[in-house]
């Protein structure tokens, strides 16, 4: 029963209720029969108006949880892929053809608890705990199969788990449910990046580097695909770009690569320490996650004088 007809009904029950109780009074004249009727018919006015109160009170639940509201216009408050560089993307294995199997809609009570559940998946994935951030984005995935964010996290613990395949197919599906998600073009570019396809990688990056957000970011990626990618005179110029400009994280974090990759630890390590000492941990491990992952963090202990 819809909405309406539950405060139909429970209009009828109040109007009838109400030619039972009119008039009868029990305790107008007490004793007797029709004392008796009257008491009787009082009883079940006010038993009919409990339930109409009952089906009022259903109807009001019922158009609460019906409201319909389209998946992709409910996003998680926390960005399912906020950093490519530590892997924090996902998308499901049957990629984009996947997208119909699911209604097109959810009610706002299903957006909400799809939400919590992809930013406790994506806690999940920071911390490494895979298996239990997958369940929970094929939950949200069953449900809201609109949602770019649940791929990009599973994308993401995908990544962690170097099924590039799988990433793929759910790094590819984030994209085209939000092409306009710069986010979702990085994640794409740090898959390649990932594997050391670094040529493939580059042209991703490249495109970003003017983003308001992420543009520094992804120079200093550039940078990088360059720097290991057996361009090294590409990345000397880029290098000294940084240099010039003489600011934002990148000019410490390619300073401190180029270092690391011509064996200057003492050098790198002077560059990464100030970049500790300007930027928050966070931004700091952003940056430095590319060199964790090719090995050269953390660094060997200082020589002992």
């Amino acid at each position: 029963m819809n909405a309406i007809g539950l405060y139909l009904g429970g209009l009828g029950l109040f109007c009838l209720a109400a030619l039972l109780i009119r008039n009868t009074d029990p305790h107008l004249t007490k004793g007797g029969s029709h004392y008796e009727v009257r008491k009787q018919r009082r009883l079940v006015g006010n038993v009919l108006i409990v339930v109409g109160l009952f089906l009022v009170g259903l109807g009001v639940l019922t158009q609460f949880f019906s409201g319909h509201v389209p998946v992709h216009d409910s996003q998680p408050v926390t960005s399912a892929s906020s950093t490519s560089s530590q892997h924090a993307s996902s998308s499901l294995p049957g990629g984009a053809s996947a997208i119909h199997s699911s209604p097109a809609v959810l009610s706002q009570a299903q957006t909400d608890a799809a939400n919590h559940a992809l930013r406790e998946a994506f806690q999940m994935l920071q911390q490494k705990q895979l298996d239990e951030a997958m369940d929970k984005v094929n939950a949200v995935i069953q449900i809201a199969p609109q949602n770019p964010n649940a791929y990009a996290i599973r994308g993401g613990i995908y990544a962690e788990r170097k099924q590039w395949g799988d990433a793929e197919k759910d790094y590819q599906t984030a994209h085209q449910l939000d092409d306009k998600n710069v986010q979702m073009t990085f994640d794409l570019a740090e898959l390649s990046f990932m594997q050391k396809k670094y040529d493939a990688a580059r042209p991703g990056f490249l495109a970003l580097q003017k983003d308001s957000d992420v543009g520094d970011l992804s120079a200093y990626k550039a940078f990088l695909c360059d720097l290991f990618g057996a361009h090294e005179d590409v990345a000397a110029k880029e290098l000294d770009a940084f240099n010039q400009a003489g600011s934002n994280a990148s000019y410490y974090f390619s300073n401190a690569a180029w270092d690391l990759y011509h064996q200057k630890t003492e050098d790198a390590r002077g560059w990464l320490m100030s970049a500790a000492n300007i930027y928050a941990p966070d931004k700091f491990k952003l940056y430095a996650a590319s060199l964790i992952d090719l090995g050269y963090m953390p660094l060997p202990p200082p020589p002992q004088p």
